[in-house]
C-alpha cells in the first residue's frame, strides 16, 4: 500500500538556531500535513538574540536546487521567504516562471521588529517588480506594509488618507493599505496587525476587492522567533492541500495561535515557538 502528501516548496535562509527560516517551515509543513523541501537562498549564524553572520547562496546553486526540486517532485505550493539580493530574486523568479509554479505565498522580510530596514532599496524593488506578480498572496506586517504603500505612491498608485497622521495605524489603515497594494501589484495581501496596540488581527484584501478579517487576540509571550515564517508556511500548506486563500490563512492563523498559546522558552532573547504543540 503506498501514500502521498501534497509537496511544498520553501525558498529561505537557514537559520541555525532552528526558529525560523527553513528549518521553520519544515517544521510547519510537517505539522500541516504537507511534505516540506527546501531551496536555501542564505546560511546565517543566529540565534534568539541576533544574526551574527550571513551568507548568501551562489544565484547557480540556488537555480540548480529549484530545478531539482520541480524536475522531480514538483511542488503544489511554494513559501518564499527573507530573499536579499536582485541576483537570487532574479534566479528565483526565472526557474518558478520556467516551471510554472503555483499557490506562491512570499513573506516579504524588510523590516525588523526594531523598525530596521533588513534588505536594500534595489533588492526591495526587485521584490516588487519579479515576485509580486507571480504570488498568490504577500504576507507584510505592518511596518513592512508602510514600506510598500510608499513605495506604490512613488510608482503612481496614488495617495493615501490615514486616519491619525501619516502612517499605518487602525484598521481602517490596513485595509486602504491593502486595496492600495492589492490593486498596484496585482496579488492578495494579507496585512498583519501584530505590530498594532490593540489585537493581533489580520486582514486579506485580494485584487478583486474582496475583505477578509482574521480576528485574534494578543498573546502574552514574548518568543515570537520566527512567526512570520511559520504563518507563510502554513499558508501554503494548506493552499497544497486544496484550501481557498481565506481559509487556508484562517487554518494557518489557528495554527500560529496554538504554537505561540504553548509557552516554550528557549534561549536568552525572543525565542521559538513549538511547531509541534498539537501533538503536547
Amino acid at each position: 500500500m503506498t501514500s502521498t502528501l501534497p509537496p511544498v516548496l520553501s525558498i529561505a535562509g537557514s537559520d541555525s538556531s532552528g526558529g525560523a527560516g527553513i528549518q521553520a517551515d519544515l517544521k510547519t509543513m510537517l505539522a500541516n500535513g504537507v511534505f516540506g523541501m527546501t531551496a536555501i537562498a542564505a546560511l546565517t549564524a543566529q540565534n534568539t538574540t541576533g544574526v551574527t553572520m550571513v551568507t548568501n547562496t551562489p544565484p547557480e546553486m540556488l537555480a540548480a536546487q529549484i530545478d531539482a526540486v520541480f524536475e522531480d517532485i514538483p511542488p503544489v505550493a511554494v513559501k518564499i521567504g527573507m530573499v536579499s539580493s536582485v541576483e537570487l530574486i532574479s534566479v528565483i523568479a526565472d526557474r518558478l516562471t520556467a516551471h510554472h509554479a503555483g499557490n506562491i505565498v512570499l513573506d516579504p522580510v524588510m523590516v525588523a521588529t526594531s523598525g530596521a530596514k533588513l534588505i536594500e532599496d534595489d533588492a526591495i524593488a526587485a521584490l516588487t517588480s519579479k515576485l509580486f506578480p507571480l504570488a498568490t498572496v504577500i504576507t507584510p506586517n505592518m511596518p513592512e506594509t508602510q514600506v510598500l504603500c510608499d513605495l506604490a505612491i512613488q510608482q503612481g498608485a496614488g495617495e493615501i488618507d490615514y486616519e491619525n497622521g501619516s502612517s499605518i495605524r487602525t484598521e481602517n489603515d490596513m485595509v486602504t493599505a491593502g486595496h492600495l497594494l492589492a490593486g498596484h501589484f496585482g496579488c492578495a495581501v494579507l496585512v498583519k496587525g501584530g505590530h498594532g496596540t490593540q489585537d493581533a488581527s489580520d486582514v486579506l484584501v485580494e485584487p478583486n476587492g474582496k475583505i477578509t478579517w482574521f480576528r485574534s487576540r494578543r498573546i502574552d509571550n514574548p518568543n515570537t522567533h520566527g512567526t512570520g515564517c511559520t504563518l507563510s508556511s502554513a499558508i501554503a500548506s494548506h493552499l497544497a492541500l486544496g484550501e481557498d486563500l481565506p481559509t487556508a490563512v484562517d487554518h494557518a492563523k489557528l495554527y500560529l495561535t496554538g504554537a505561540l498559546e504553548a509557552q516554550l522558552d528557549l534561549g536568552h532573547g525572543s525565542g521559538p515557538m513549538d511547531h509541534a504543540w498539537k501533538w503536547r
